[in-house]
């Protein structure tokens, strides 16, 4: 797997938890509460914390 599609997988696992966390359960809700628990940063990239969130939800993407 290229790690553009890891950056991908990660990103959307992180999408995907915030997702399930806002009761209006649109996308645009998810990125809001995704940058105020600070995982995404103001240009919608994972920051520091996001990845961290990311191998925790995926924890054998290194192995795919």
């Amino acid at each position: 797997m290229t790690k553009h599609n890891q950056n991908f997988l990660k990103f959307e696992a992180v999408l995907a938890h915030c997702e399930a966390r806002v009761p209006e359960g649109s996308l645009l809700a998810a990125m809001d509460y995704g940058k105020k628990m600070e995982f995404f940063d103001a240009n919608n990239s994972l920051s520091s914390s996001g990845q961290l969130l990311a191998d925790i939800i995926l924890p054998t993407i290194s192995d795919w």
